[in-house]
Order: C-alpha cells, then sequence, then structure tokens
C-alpha cells in the first residue's frame, strides 16, 4: 500500500488565498490557483467549517462572526484535482476524486491513499458517495464497497456484494440496527455488519419486497427507518416491505437529513429547482426556491443555515432567519477559461468562450473575466443583458485608443466594453459568415502603431477587417483560396504586416499593406505552409502566434515551431521561416517537433513560454535550450491542456489557462524598467526574516543590469544580471550560506554603466 503524508501548515497558512489574496504578493517559484469555483459537486460541514466540492476545487467557509473563505488544491496540500464527492466526520474530511484518487484530511495533515486509483481491475472504480460509521469511511464505488480505516488511514476491505459473486456498483450506503444497507442496481442488499463477513457476498441479501426489480440510487437512515429512492420515488421499508412515502412530478437529485427534517434536492426537467424540507409524516414543511437555484445537488446545514451544492451556481446558503440566499464563493472565476488572455495595464482581461474543434459555436454565455489587484469579477449575460447575443466570447484587444477594450463574439459580431462600463456591439461594416447568414463571428482580434484595430471574420466572403481610428471600415480579402474563408488569430508586427491564422490546415498568411489601407493595388500577400518552398512551416495546422522583443514572429503549430526573423521581408517570396533546433543531452532536434504547440507569450526577458497539450515549457531567447517544464506530475497544474498564456509585464507572474482551471506561478523576469528611479527599484522581501528561505527579487531594472550586493564594508556577497527588469537572488553568500543580519547594499549599473543605484535590503536571522 501506498501512502502520502502532506503537512497541511502550509494549507492553513497559504490556503488564504482568498479575499485577502488581493493584498498578497506570491513570492517568485511559488503557484497560485484560480480554479473555478463553478459547478459545485458537493457540501458537507465539520466542525465549525461548510466544506464545498467543486469540480476542480476545494473551498471551506468558517461560519460565525468572523467568516473566511480557505481554499485547497495542489497548490497547497491536496494531491489530485477533479473531485466527485466529500465527506467529513469529526475533524477529517475524505476527499474522492473523478479518477479514484482519495485524500484525507486529517488535523494539520493531508494524507494521499492512491490504491484504488492504481487498482487494475476490469470494473468501474468511481467513487458516487461516502458513507462514515465510527472511524471507517465506506466508499460506494462503481465495483461495491471499498472501506477505509481513517485512523491509519489505508484501505481495510472490499466489499463486492453482487447476487452472483459480480462486481456490482453500490450507489449509497446507510446502516441501522448493525446492519448495512446498499442501493445497487439489483435493489437494496444487506449484511449484518460485525460477526459475518461483510467481505463474502454470499453474506449478503436481497430486501426488494414492494419495490421495482429496478436500480436503487439512494438510501438513508431517516427518523430510525430506512427511507430509499428508486427514480423519482421515496419508499419506506416496515414490516420485511417496501410502501411508498413520498412521490411527486420532480426529479429528486439527493436525499439529506437534517434534524429531524428530510431535504430532497429536486428539478424540474429543463425547468425550475427546489429544495423541499420533509417531516417525519412526509408532509412539506417548506419549499426553497430561488432564481439561485438551478440545479441543487445536495444540501448540509450548520445551526439555522441551510447550504446547497448547486451544479450551476455553486454554493448557495440559505438563512432561515431573514429567509434569503446568497452565492457564496472564493475569489475566483466561475468557470474555465478557454478564450483569449491578456494583460492591459495592471488588469488581466479573459475571455470563456470557445468554439468546438471543426470551429463551431458553443453557445457559452460565461461572457469574460478582469483581474485587478487581486480580485476577480466577471461581466456575463446575467450582469450585462446585452451579452447575452453575444455568447462565446473568444477573442479580446485593448482599445487602441486608450478607451476601454474590444471582445470578438463567436457569432454575436465585436463588442466595444466603454470606459463608463456601457457597450456598444457592431455588426454593421462587416459580412455574416457565408455558412450562417444570423452568425456574425469574430475569432481574432488585433491592433497596430498607427490606431487601427484589425478584425478577424470567420468565415465571411470578406474575412479580414480594419477599423481606422476615423472609424472608418476597410475589407480584405486573400488572393489566396482558403479553405471555408477560415482565419483566426491576428497579429501585427513592428513594420504593420498583419499576421492570420487559417485554422482549416491553410497555413499562415501575413498581409502587407504598404500603409495604404484604402489603396488595395499595392497589397502584397504571402502564404506560408509545409515544405521548404512554401515557407518552410513544419505543418499547416497552426494554432497560435507571438511576436518578440526583436521583431521576430513565433509561430506554433501541430508539429512544433517555425520562427519568421525577417519580419519586414515576411510577405514576400524571398523569407522562409527557419526551424530552430534544440540540444538535450545527446538529441539534437527541432523544437517541440512532435508537439501540439497551443500558445506562446514572451517574457521580460524575450524567454518564450510555450502551451503544449503536454503542459507548458520555458525555452531560451533563441529557442535553443529549455529552461524549464511544468506538467501535472511535476507542478500544481490542473491539466496538460494549456489553451493559453498570459505573462503580467509588471511582476513576472505567468498565468496559464488549462482545460480544468487557472493556475499561475510567480516567474522570474519583468518587462524592463525605461529608466531606473531610486523610488521606483523595489527589493523584497525586505527586511528578509529568518524563516524565509525563497528567492529575493530586485524589480524596476532596466534590461541586463548588472547587480552586485555587499556588506556594509564592502565585501562582495552576490552579482548577478537581471532577466528583463528584474534580478532574482536565492539569498545566499558564494559559500552557500545565508548572510548574517544586518544591512547589505544592492548595487545595480547599466550595462553602458549610464544608469546606477544603489539601495539597501535588510536580513534578519
Amino acid at each position: 500500500m501506498y501512502r502520502f503524508l502532506t503537512s497541511l501548515y502550509a494549507v492553513f497558512c497559504l490556503s488564504c488565498l482568498d479575499s485577502h489574496q488581493a493584498d498578497a504578493q506570491t513570492p517568485i517559484g511559488q503557484w497560485s490557483e484560480h480554479l473555478p469555483w463553478r459547478p459545485a459537486v458537493a457540501v458537507t460541514v465539520k466542525t465549525d467549517k461548510i466544506y464545498c466540492a467543486t469540480s476542480q476545487g476545494l473551498f471551506s467557509i468558517t461560519t460565525g462572526p468572523d467568516e473566511e473563505i480557505s481554499r485547497y488544491s495542489k497548490v497547497n496540500g491536496l494531491h489530485d484535482i477533479g473531485i466527485s464527492t466529500i465527506a467529513a466526520n469529526n475533524d477529517e474530511i475524505l476527499i474522492a476524486y473523478r479518477n479514484s484518487n482519495i485524500d484525507l484530511l486529517s488535523g494539520n495533515n493531508s494524507f494521499n491513499i492512491p490504491d484504488l486509483m492504481r487498482k487494475q481491475v476490469a470494473a468501474d472504480k468511481s467513487i458516487f458517495c461516502i458513507f462514515y460509521q465510527s472511524n471507517n469511511a465506506y466508499l460506494c464505488t462503481g465495483l461495491g464497497v471499498v472501506v477505509i480505516n481513517t485512523a491509519v488511514p489505508e484501505i481495510a476491505a472490499t466489499y463486492v456484494i453482487g447476487s452472483t459473486g459480480e462486481y456490482t456498483p453500490v450507489y449509497s450506503l446507510t446502516s441501522l440496527n448493525g446492519s448495512l444497507y446498499a442501493a445497487t442496481p439489483e435493489g437494496i442488499r444487506t449484511a449484518v455488519l460485525n460477526g459475518n463477513n461483510p467481505s463474502d457476498y454470499r453474506n449478503w441479501s436481497s430486501i426488494n419486497q414492494g419495490l421495482q426489480q429496478d436500480t436503487v440510487q439512494e438510501i438513508i437512515t431517516f427518523n430510525n427507518q430506512l427511507l430509499c429512492r428508486q427514480g423519482n420515488q421515496l419508499f419506506r421499508y416496515a414490516n420485511n416491505t417496501w410502501t411508498t412515502w413520498y412521490s411527486d412530478a420532480w426529479n429528486i437529485n439527493n436525499m439529506d437529513v437534517r434534524s429531524g427534517q428530510l431535504l430532497l434536492s429536486e428539478q424540474q426537467t429543463g425547468g425550475a429547482a427546489r429544495v423541499l424540507i420533509l417531516d417525519a409524516g412526509a408532509n412539506v414543511v417548506k419549499t426553497l426556491q430561488h432564481q439561485l437555484l438551478n440545479a441543487p445537488l445536495q444540501t448540509a446545514s450548520t445551526g439555522n443555515d441551510i447550504w446547497i451544492a448547486d451544479s450551476l451556481q455553486g454554493l448557495i446558503r440559505y438563512k432561515t432567519a431573514d429567509n434569503s440566499y446568497t452565492a457564496v464563493h472564493p475569489d475566483a472565476p466561475a468557470s474555465i477559461i478557454t478564450g483569449s488572455m491578456l494583460f492591459a495595464g495592471n488588469t488581466l482581461w479573459a475571455t470563456a468562450g470557445g468554439v468546438t474543434s471543426n470551429w463551431k459555436a458553443t453557445g457559452n454565455l460565461n461572457g469574460y473575466y478582469t483581474f485587478s489587484q487581486g480580485v476577480w469579477t466577471q461581466f456575463d449575460h446575467k450582469m450585462v443583458p446585452l451579452l447575452d447575443s453575444t455568447r462565446d466570447l473568444i477573442t479580446l484587444s485593448p482599445d487602441p485608443a486608450g478607451q476601454g477594450a474590444w471582445l470578438g463574439s463567436f457569432g454575436g459580431g465585436l463588442v466595444h466594453v466603454n470606459p463608463d462600463a456601457s457597450y456598444t456591439v457592431y455588426k454593421q461594416g462587416f459580412l455574416p459568415s457565408a455558412g450562417n447568414p444570423a452568425a456574425y463571428n469574430v475569432s481574432g482580434l488585433a491592433t497596430d502603431a498607427a490606431g487601427n484595430l484589425w478584425i478577424a471574420s470567420y468565415g465571411a466572403s470578406s474575412n479580414l477587417l480594419v477599423k481606422k481610428p476615423d472609424n472608418t471600415w476597410v475589407s480584405f480579402r486573400s488572393p489566396y483560396v482558403m479553405t471555408g474563408n477560415a482565419i483566426s488569430q491576428l497579429l501585427t508586427d513592428d513594420y504593420g504586416l498583419v499576421y492570420m491564422i487559417s485554422p482549416q490546415s491553410d497555413g499562415l498568411y501575413v498581409l502587407n499593406h504598404n500603409n495604404t489601407l484604402d489603396n488595395k493595388n499595392d497589397d502584397q500577400w504571402r502564404q506560408y505552409r509545409l515544405g521548404t518552398d512554401r515557407g518552410n512551416l513544419p505543418s499547416n495546422d497552426v494554432y497560435c502566434l507571438a511576436k518578440d522583443k526583436n521583431g521576430s514572429v513565433w509561430v506554433g503549430t501541430a508539429r512544433g515551431i517555425a520562427i519568421i526573423n525577417c519580419p519586414a521581408q515576411a510577405a514576400a517570396d524571398g523569407c522562409n521561416a527557419i526551424l530552430p533546433v534544440i540540444q538535450q543531452d545527446n538529441f539534437a532536434g527541432y523544437l517541440f517537433q512532435d508537439e501540439q504547440v497551443t500558445s506562446i507569450a514572451v517574457d521580460g526577458a524575450n524567454r518564450k513560454w510555450v502551451g503544449t497539450l503536454n503542459g507548458a515549457w520555458l525555452v531560451s531567447e533563441d529557442g535553443e535550450q529549455i529552461l524549464q517544464q511544468f506538467n501535472t506530475d511535476n507542478s500544481p497544474l490542473p491539466d496538460n491542456h494549456i489553451y493559453t498564456i498570459a505573462i503580467d509585464p509588471q511582476t513576472g507572474e505567468i498565468y496559464f489557462a488549462t482545460g480544468k482551471g487557472l493556475m499561475s506561478w510567480h516567474g522570474t523576469a519583468t518587462e524592463p524598467a525605461a529608466s531606473m528611479k531610486q523610488d521606483s527599484v523595489l527589493v523584497f522581501p525586505n527586511p528578509v526574516p529568518h524563516n524565509y528561505s525563497g528567492t529575493i527579487a530586485i524589480r524596476g531594472l532596466i534590461q541586463n543590469t548588472r547587480v552586485k550586493i555587499t556588506d556594509i564594508s564592502g565585501k562582495m556577497v552576490f552579482q548577478t544580471r537581471a532577466a528583463g527588469g528584474q534580478a532574482i537572488w536565492n539569498g545566499m553568500d558564494y559559500t552557500g550560506h545565508r548572510p548574517q543580519s544586518g544591512v547589505y547594499l544592492v548595487f545595480a549599473a547599466s550595462e553602458t554603466g549610464g544608469e546606477h543605484l544603489v539601495t539597501k535590503i535588510v536580513f534578519i536571522n
């Protein structure tokens, strides 16, 4: 048996990644999670805390006057991602994942129990629910009942309870008067808990008198009686038979017991939702129904409050004192970010829409998010009704005039977010998709130095548009035959050339309009495809573009990366892409030649962060060396599918939008400053606490600044160069020891020596 133990000291220190996070700064080399809090999948109570499991994370709420939200993930103690259910008992909480991995949070420790996940068995290992009895947790799984002794902790037994000895799913479990009762596809199965061996299927028997010969979804103990749910009917067991106890016309999702009352989470097919409170006589005592309730899955109670896990709206608290409903969630995006991300000033903008693999609309209504000063804000159709007609926001660009931002809807046209928080939707000026006259598909946006907004109109006959600063429009049509008139991501370079991806395996197109937008006669077009005589891309399937600080354009394809490093001539026939060769140990090959490159971002030191289907990579400025690599095995990344990467230019924080949520890592490079000023150079942490062993950063430097650190007498302690606008130090001198307590001098000088300054850093031991 394998078991991993993690100290939860970090959980209770770092888990305050909540509303207080705004004032905190993640240390260099550390991760932060921004995982979606919708949908909620389960809720439970442990002493004075409510725990809510979402599809990708876990958070808790401390009840009482000082309510506090704490978050748990692979960053601070958990061992996996994708929770299926949770349960609490005394001072511990058991977490079951969709891949059958298990975590136990007990006291200040986190135990991982991966045995079931690793078990090689020809049966469904899904964990449906957890039932606690003393120190044992009974997991209802697709192969039977798995018993965990949480005092050890370890798997103590497995009960295969099908009538023929075959693996049989158990959907729910309860106990009464010393016996276990299980809800299965064979109906209700029961066995004596102590005495007979419940691991032997022959010691289990069926009690189905009064039930249909069909699956029973749930069984509980209520008012010292057994209740089970078969379909949308509840049955009570008495006198060796089941009789109908309650039914209505609604679909029942779950039953929970609260202070002598039964709570039913119900939903109409495609319609309303509610929670019913029933007394011991099956009478409806109260009906909880509100616009926040859309798909209630489970309930829990603390005092007079009822907490509802809703699969569409997250965690909802109902206060009986004032009959109020409130959505409660951590400060994070509500959904997965599948569109574009970029920084405009100090704000991260992210779109939540998406398209299918063959570029069909999905109807995503999650709108877009902003992240500023540590606070996430969502703008969707509920907050902004106009966004109901602009679904699938997939691309964005800052307004070149500095007045708000532009958003592209795949189907609903172009959206301008005005500085006064009003919105304008544009459909005039460009044609709808040829295949769907009602669809105005904005698939890419970019701005240029002249203040023009370039727009990719997917599927339209004139599929490249430009909106000039005087609000006039010009349309372009490639002389090349484009499959489906399909173009997506756009990029403009330092010479005004426009690069456009054609996502129908048509490679990359480049337009040189020669700075005469209204004169099409001098336009120059070029197509880049696979083959040395056709542009030299490694594949015709292009997924992303990025311009580096040298003006070169990096192209991410289905088979690695190409670099167009003759940008002024990229639309001319003489310019071909080059394929960077990387040396790794004794192997030399083309950069990411076996990887689908989904995103490329350039950091302050001109290094490239590359997103793939197998994680994220940091490569050197020239692409000839891999510097770092993150995936689900060696980092808290929740998923290896990287949709997009964005970098905070001021802090160096790298944001990875993955298939299961957003994570960020505090990188080592920032954008270089235009000049060094005493009041803008920041050393942090400063002072350096005695228990700090992380990286120390000197930020606000110009490119390639030389940094020397000495003691007060002038003895050299450390020296380095800035990566972009930031120099880092591991806090050790040349002998590998931490400096003594005292004041140390930081000398920073530009490469030419024309700019220099001196600042201080204090060590406390």
